[in-house]
Parts: structure tokens; sequence; C-alpha cells
């Protein structure tokens, strides 16, 4: 049986993804930080294949505590890096790094490399990184990587989709392990949710005219999944590969931010 770690599996599209592995040769370890709502989920599904794991990614020290506690797994097969939120304010998490950052990049780079040693013990291991089209919108600042210049929740959010097909890329050039990337479409979830007046309302009237169900967000997910895609270093937009923007392939901007992101880890490792 195979060991499926996803992050951010409490609804939307890591819950879908949990729902149509649930009944195949899957360990599901499903990452939230809700304990009541993680909990309620393994009690509904009643499958003995499913394990809740709280954890705030968007806090290194509970993410580092996150990978010791996946470590006692010995192998991982499966990584999916799904967690991800959109800030309308600039917020800090208790190390004072910008939430957007922390949660929707560093917990990827963070979780990823801190589980090496488990994704190198399976004879077939695979990474999927939840990233997304809006990734194309804007460039990045890497002497302003946490945005303390002039913040904005959708340009915040839009580099950090960026950073994270950024480190797809690199990763496969370091790492003999797959790791790809998806856009899964803009999805009828909680996303956004957690702001407040203005913001949160036109996000959710979109929601209502443009987007899609989990289980169509999620359909690169169970592509790559089910079907044992072999390729790395990809980019998947409706179960098949695609070019993203031309700055994501920039290789030294890639190993600039590799090397800028594991300082803020260093700490933790």
């Amino acid at each position: 049986m195979k060991n499926v770690v996803i992050t951010g599996a409490t609804n939307g599209i890591g819950l879908s993804v949990v729902r149509q592995l649930i009944n195949k040769n899957f360990q599901i370890y499903i990452i939230g930080k809700n304990k009541e709502k993680g909990n309620k989920i393994i009690s509904e599904l009643n499958k003995t294949n499913l394990n809740y794991i709280n954890c705030d990614l968007s806090e290194l020290s509970e993410v580092k505590h996150l990978i010791s506690e996946l470590k006692k797994l010995k192998k991982i097969d499966i990584l999916v890096n799904n967690a991800g939120a959109i800030f309308s304010k600039r917020v800090l998490n208790s190390e004072k790094i910008e939430k957007t950052f922390a949660l929707n990049h560093l917990s990827y780079f963070y979780l990823t490399l801190g589980l090496i040693d488990n994704l190198e013990l399976s004879e077939n291991p695979m990474i999927i990184n939840v990233a997304s089209q809006a990734h194309k919108r804007f460039k990045l600042d890497l002497n302003d990587i946490e945005n303390k210049k002039f913040y904005s929740g959708w340009k915040s959010y839009c580099r950090s989709k960026l950073l994270n097909i950024l480190f797809t890329y690199e990763f496969s050039k370091r790492y003999n392990i797959r790791c790809n990337c998806i856009h899964p479409g803009f999805v009828n979830t909680n996303f956004g949710n957690n702001n407040i007046s203005l913001f949160r309302f036109v996000i959710n009237i979109l929601k209502n005219i443009i987007a899609v169900s989990p289980e169509k967000g999620s359909e690169s997910i169970i592509h790559l999944i089910m079907n044992d895609i072999k390729v790395s270093g990809k980019y998947f937009v409706k179960s098949k590969e695609q070019i993203s923007s031309k700055l994501s392939y920039d290789e030294d901007l890639a190993k600039q931010v590799w090397e800028l992101s594991y300082k803020y880890i260093q700490k933790h490792l």
C-alpha cells in the first residue's frame, strides 16, 4: 500500500483528491489546520486507510513538527503540496514572515526537503505542487520577497504561485524524484473566505460565475497519480503538459529562489 500525504486536505481540491483515492490502494494522510474539521472527515468517511495530522503550515515550527511525525512512516510514495490561501491585508506569522509567502511557498519547500529521505525510500516517489495560471501575472522582486514595499493580496498570491513553479523545476534538476506542478483552474472552494468585506465579496461572486468544482480542479492531480505519469519538472493544465510563463524557466532565478528559501528554513533543519 502506498503512503500519500496531502496538505490542505480538509476541504476543496485536497478533500476531493482524498475522496477519489479512498477506495484505492493508498494509506492517506490528511494535513489540515482545523482539528475539529479533520476529525469529522475521518469519522464521516469511516475508512481505516485515513489519517489526520493537524498542522498550521504557515508556521515553520509546526511544519518542523509535521515532518518529524511523517518521518515515522518510513517511506512516503506521494506528496501533494496543495495548501494555500490569499490574504487581502498583509499578515505575519509568529516568526514575522508574511503569511502568503510562508504558507503558499515556504511550506512546500520545507515540507518537501524535510521528507526527501522518506520519498527516496519509495520505489516510485512522486511530488505534486498545486500552482496556478496566476503565476503569469507578476514578476518577482527577490529583494522584497515578502511584499513589504507595496502589499497587494492578489499580487502576493500570484507571486507565490510563480515561486511554486520555479521550485518545481529546480527540484526536478537537483533530485531524482518526479516533481510536477499543476494549475487546477479557478475552483469553487473556501479559497478567500479567510478575508473580510469587499475582497471576500468579489471572490465569492467570481466563484459563482466562473469557478469549477473541486472534482474538476483535482483532475490533473488524479491523472498524475492514477496514470503514474513518468515525466518530471513539468506543468500540467487539464491533465495535459503545458508551457508556463517565460519567467518560470529562468534557471538563474530558480537557483536564487532556492537559496533564498533555504535561508528561511535553515534554522529549523
